[in-house]
């Protein structure tokens, strides 16, 4: 799950709020049996037809997380794949479907706070005098069918203006109602109720890619060498950060070996496609932590929390932390799972840079989502990019 790479923005350089729709029902107790369909079972390898000429990369075999009822979205990831990867041995991992079988609660958790990603995430909204919500500060437009919008003073950027938010003096802005003419003030306020912990549903798409991404997990750990995750919306031909021109995959092959080069040898996992504060932009840690030297930084930095699993490099040992994470259940949206951990420094995270990717760089990396808005099997129970309603999730 992730943004497109060009950084979902409003007026402004606003990120909207991560990840929602209809409540999905309670699935059946924590002890029931899980059923494993058809659906359950791999797809054998697609041999690559060539090899790949640097050592870090000969070991690296993908798996590609898919629905069986997606089969068009196989077919087009497997023939991308194989046009720009074709050193890449990779096979269909065909995903667990949250709205056709039944995900043990022991597994994956049914309700989740968002109490551990509200420091990163983009909860702030636009609130009347009273306190009352109007539209999150990334939904705000300039004018839309039913407001006008102006807001005083500098425009509020979450890339360059959330960090300090609590220090800044409060930030307003004027609404007129288009039908009235009625105009109302309002302040920017961060969601309060986000921060102090919202008990939010996880959606049927949220607990199956999950779901999916944990049976990956206990695949990684039984193997020495890394494992590439890839979900069947990962894409190699997208507009660069930077105005430099389209990705492809000559240009990933050699970003990618060179990441893996320099990245420390204890590496957890490496996310190939991201979004949200990593190294150059922490809000906790420190960038001297990463130990990285200034030529290692030009291709992989280390990442504070990110969100996206579409693409990313997991080793071994990163697999058995997350599993032992995972014992009592996976207890968040995946991304958001994976980076907590990280922000908590049990998971050694880095990111993969592409060249035109800056400190300043929400979004970036090697990899793209494709589609991201348009063709959705995850509804997210936060709200999001897709327009999702986090309020249809609230468990109260």
């Amino acid at each position: 799950m992730a943004p497109k790479k060009s950084a979902p923005q409003a007026k402004g350089g606003k990120m909207k709020k991560p990840a929602s729709s209809k409540v999905q029902k309670r699935p059946a107790a924590a002890k029931a049996a899980l059923k494993r369909p058809a659906a359950m079972k791999q797809i054998p390898a697609k041999k690559a037809k060539t090899v790949a000429t640097d050592p870090v990369l000969q070991e690296l075999r993908a798996w590609v997380v898919n629905l069986e009822r997606r089969p068009d979205r196989w077919k087009r990831v497997a023939t991308m794949l194989k046009k720009e990867l074709p050193w890449l041995s990779f096979e269909r991992f065909l995903a667990s479907d949250g709205s056709k079988m039944t995900i043990p609660e022991e597994d994956i958790a049914v309700k989740w706070s968002t109490s551990r990603n509200a420091l990163f995430a983009d909860y702030f909204e636009w609130v009347f005098e009273d306190g009352s919500p109007w539209m999150w500060a990334a939904d705000a437009p300039e004018e839309d069918d039913n407001w006008i919008f102006h807001e005083d003073g500098p425009e509020f950027s979450y890339v360059r203006d959330a960090p300090s938010f609590d220090a800044q003096p409060p930030r307003k802005g004027t609404v007129t109602k288009k039908s009235t003419g009625e105009k109302f003030q309002v302040r920017l306020s961060f969601a309060q109720r986000f921060r102090d912990g919202q008990e939010q549903l996880m959606s049927g798409g949220e607990r199956g890619c999950a779901h999916s991404h944990l049976r990956l997990w206990r695949l990684a750990a039984e193997r020495e060498q890394p494992t590439l995750v890839l979900e069947d919306d990962v894409h190699l031909t997208f507009d660069r950060n930077g105005d430099l021109g389209k990705m492809n995959g000559k240009v990933f092959t050699d970003r990618l070996t060179k990441a893996l080069q320099r990245v420390p040898s204890d590496f957890d996992v490496v996310y190939l496609g991201w979004s949200g504060w990593r190294g150059g932009n922490f809000m906790h840690m420190q960038e001297s932590e990463s130990m990285l030297s200034a030529e290692d930084r030009k291709f992989v930095q280390k990442a504070e929390y990110v969100w996206t699993t579409v693409a990313y490099v997991l080793s071994q040992a990163g697999a058995k932390k997350l599993l032992l994470a995972a014992s009592s259940s996976v207890n968040q949206p995946v991304d958001n799972f994976m980076a907590y951990e990280a922000s908590q420094g049990k998971l050694n995270s880095y990111v993969c840079l592409d060249e035109g990717d800056e400190d300043s760089t929400w979004a970036g990396g090697i990899v793209d989502q494709f589609d991201f808005q348009g063709d959705s099997d995850i509804k997210k129970s936060d709200g999001g990019h897709q327009g999702d309603d986090a309020n249809e999730f609230v468990t109260s």
